[in-house]
């Protein structure tokens, strides 16, 4: 990269949760000064010159289950978000929509509580054609035996543990049993459980919003992470994260990466907490 050439960094603005920013004032003073608009929580930015850009983005964090009964072990960690990067060339004006994932939530309070999981982060032309994702973490199963920590968001397209493929949402092992979200991908939702509660992550295509647990629950992160109930949400990414198990187990998937440029670089288990987009012109 050469001197004096500017960074344009992406955050999730300070916003939480299943939810995108509603607020640009984070970018105040950077480079990003007014040149972002927000879509339901989706960033729009303009290529400013032609040239070739190197994007890196990391997806989010799944959030860590506990258990604090006299049988728990602690803590279950959620997974870390994936590093991707690669090399891309633009034309001046073509615009960008930025989706930068977020933590999964994990409701404080309760004897024992998973995991939500951690949102993807995208970035896609206007048309919402992939250019480079990084896939979220799956969150942490309650800290009993037969439970775990959430996988991390992954190098390779797929989802893990019943994970989405091809773009699609993660599923569940079992619909009856498994009370948890699987992860979003860039063109399907997530999956619920067949109990009549909750809403499922959504895709890229469809928002991003992470997954409600309309009961005591975790939620997942924005960018398609899948929310927790009595097991942890699956990760949200290109392909969403799954979640297997049954009454005395289960563990959350991890979502899938994409890279559509050269000069790759694709690393699972990278980042914890909110995801991030760094564009530089070389």
């Amino acid at each position: 990269m050469l001197a004096g050439k500017p960074i344009y960094t992406f955050t999730s603005l300070g916003a939480h949760g299943p939810s995108g920013p509603t607020s640009t004032a984070q970018y105040m003073g950077t480079s990003l000064e007014g040149a972002v608009t927000l879509d339901n929580g989706i960033q729009q930015w303009i290529i400013p010159k032609t040239g070739n850009y190197v994007i890196a983005v990391v997806g989010a964090s799944g959030a860590n289950g506990t258990c604090t009964l006299s049988q728990c072990s602690g803590f279950t960690l959620g997974g870390l978000g994936a590093s991707v990067t690669g090399t891309f060339n633009f034309k001046k004006g073509d615009i960008l929509k930025i989706l930068v994932g977020q933590e999964g939530d994990r409701v404080s309070g309760f004897a024992k509580m998973p995991g939500g999981g951690g949102g993807g982060t995208f970035v896609t032309r206007s048309d919402n054609s992939p250019l480079i994702i990084a896939g979220g973490g799956g969150g942490g199963g309650i800290a009993l035996p037969g439970f775990g920590n959430g996988d991390p968001g992954q190098s390779s397209e797929n989802g893990t543990r019943y994970g989405g493929s091809g773009g699609m949402g993660g599923g569940l092992s079992d619909v009856t049993i498994v009370y948890a979200g699987s992860g979003a991908g860039l063109s399907s939702d997530g999956i619920k459980p067949n109990n009549g509660i909750s809403s499922p992550a959504k895709s890229f295509k469809q928002g991003g919003t992470g997954g409600i647990n309309n009961t005591p629950g975790s939620h997942g992160g924005f960018g398609g992470g899948g929310f927790a109930w009595t097991h942890p949400g699956g990760g949200g990414g290109y392909s969403g994260g799954g979640v297997v198990g049954n009454k005395t187990s289960g563990f959350a998937g991890g979502g899938g990466s994409y890279n559509g440029g050269f000069n790759q670089k694709n690393t699972e288990g990278f980042n914890k907490g909110d995801g991030r987009v760094v564009i530089s012109m070389l």
